[in-house]
C-alpha cells in the first residue's frame, strides 16, 4: 500500500537513508539561512538537472521539507517561503533529520532523526530551537501527523513485524499504542481517527475514538480499502479501493454510509480534499502515466491539470487552495530518477518550476 499513499515520494529518499550508516551522531543545531546563490536544486531533485527558477506568484505560505541539499550523504530539515525566498536549514546536524510535520498552529515541527543512534521522533520550535526527543526505541517511525488541536503527534511503527498506530504528547509524555494499523487520518475536530487494518482478514477501513477505543468497521468488502483524507467539514471520508479491479477513488459519509465511486478511468489514487472541501486532487494513469488531476467534490469535471511528460508522484494543496505543489520523476529505476518540483495553479495554468522538493508540509503565513 505504500505506493498508494500521499507520501510515496519517500521511496527514493528512504532508500538513500537506509543505505547510509545509522551510527550515532551529534552536532550543532543552530538554524542557518542559505544564500540564494548556493541553492543548487540538482542536489535534491536530479544530478543531471539544471537549476530551476522559483515561482513569481505571491507568497501565501511557508514550506518545510527535508533534503540532502548541502551534503549528498546527509538529510537536513529546511523551511522556505512558497515564492522561493528565505531558505533556512533548521537542523544543522550530521545525523539524518527527516519527515517533518508542522503542528496545526505552526509553532512546532515534529521530525524523525537518528542523531542519538536509532530512528526516533523529535520535536522542535518552528525556528529550529528547543529540539526534544520524544521516543526511545529501535523501530522506524513513519507518517508523523499532528492532531488538529495540536495535542498529539500520531505515527505508525512496526512491532514484531506488524504495524501499529501510536500517539504521544509533544513533550514526550503519554506515549500510547492505540491499535493495529498503518494508514490513518484525524477528524477535523480531533475526536476520531480513521485507519486501515487487516484485523478481520482483508485491509478495510475503521474509525476509532482518539484514545483508541470504540473501533467501528466502516467498509466490509473482499477488496482492499484504504482511507486517504477526511473532509474539512468532518462529514465525509475519501478512500481508495480495488473492489472493481483497478484502484479508484471513493467517498463515504463519516459513519460509512453512502459509499460512492467517484472515478473510473485508469488507476486513480492518493485523493486529497482542497482546504475548502470544494475540490479533490488525485493521481491518475488515465492518460498513459501518473498525472495530477482535479475534480469537483461530487466527482464531476475531472481534469488533468499537469500534462507533464514525467510521472507525478505526490502533491500538496496550498493553504488557500489555489495552487498545488507536485513532485514528479522521470525514469524506471527509483535509485536514478530525475526529480522535479513544481507549483501549479488549480486550473492547470501558471505551472512554475520550484527549486526544492522532498516530502513537504505547507502552512499559511501566520
Amino acid at each position: 500500500m505504500d505506493n498508494l499513499k500521499k507520501h510515496s515520494v519517500l521511496i527514493l529518499i528512504t532508500s538513500l537513508w537506509l543505505a547510509t550508516s545509522l551510527s550515532a551522531c551529534s552536532g550543532a543545531t543552530t538554524p542557518t539561512t542559505i544564500p540564494a546563490s548556493s541553492t543548487s536544486p540538482e542536489q535534491i531533485i536530479s544530478p543531471t538537472q539544471e537549476p530551476l527558477p522559483v515561482p513569481l506568484a505571491p507568497k501565501v505560505g511557508q514550506i518545510v521539507f527535508f533534503s540532502n541539499l548541502e551534503d549528498p550523504n546527509n538529510f537536513e530539515i529546511y523551511i522556505i517561503m512558497d515564492d522561493g525566498t528565505g531558505l533556512t536549514n533548521l537542523t544543522n546536524n550530521p545525523a539524518h533529520d527527516m519527515k517533518p510535520a508542522w503542528s496545526s498552529d505552526g509553532k512546532k515541527i515534529a521530525f524523525v532523526s537518528n542523531r542519538d543512534g536509532s530512528s526516533e521522533i523529535y520535536v522542535m520550535n518552528s525556528d529550529g530551537s528547543g529540539v526534544t526527543r520524544l521516543t526511545e526505541n529501535d523501530r522506524d517511525e513513519m507518517t508523523l501527523v499532528w492532531s488538529p488541536n495540536n495535542a498529539w503527534i500520531t505515527f505508525s511503527s512496526q512491532v514484531d513485524g506488524k504495524w501499529y498506530i501510536f500517539v504521544v504528547k509533544s513533550d514526550g509524555s503519554k506515549l500510547t499504542q492505540l491499535t493495529g494499523g498503518r494508514s490513518f487520518h484525524w477528524s477535523p475536530d480531533s475526536q476520531h481517527i480513521v485507519f486501515s487494518s487487516d484485523r478481520d482478514g482483508n485491509e478495510n477501513i475503521y474509525v476509532m475514538d482518539a484514545d483508541g477505543s470504540g473501533a467501528i468497521r466502516l467498509t466490509d468488502t473482499p477488496a482492499v480499502d484504504a482511507p486517504m483524507d477526511w473532509s474539512p467539514d468532518g462529514q465525509r471520508i475519501l478512500f481508495i479501493s480495488n473492489r472493481g479491479g483497478d484502484w479508484q477513488v471513493y467517498v463515504m459519509n463519516a459513519d460509512g454510509s453512502e459509499q460512492i465511486q467517484l472515478t473510473e478511468a485508469g488507476s486513480d489514487s492518493t485523493p486529497a480534499w482542497s482546504p475548502d472541501g470544494e475540490k479533490i486532487a488525485f493521481i491518475s494513469t488515465r492518460d498513459g502515466h501518473r498525472q495530477l488531476n482535479v475534480m469537483n467534490a461530487d466527482g464531476s469535471e475531472q481534469t488533468n491539470i499537469s500534462n507533464n511528460p514525467q510521472d507525478d508522484n505526490s502533491f500538496w494543496w496550498s493553504p488557500d487552495g489555489r495552487r498545488i505543489f507536485v513532485i514528479s520523476s522521470l525514469g524506471q529505476d527509483p535509485q536514478n530518477y530525475q526529480w522535479s518540483a513544481s507549483i501549479i495553479d488549480v486550473d492547470g495554468s501558471g505551472r512554475a518550476p520550484f527549486a526544492f522538493g522532498g516530502d513537504i508540509n505547507w502552512r499559511a503565513i501566520p
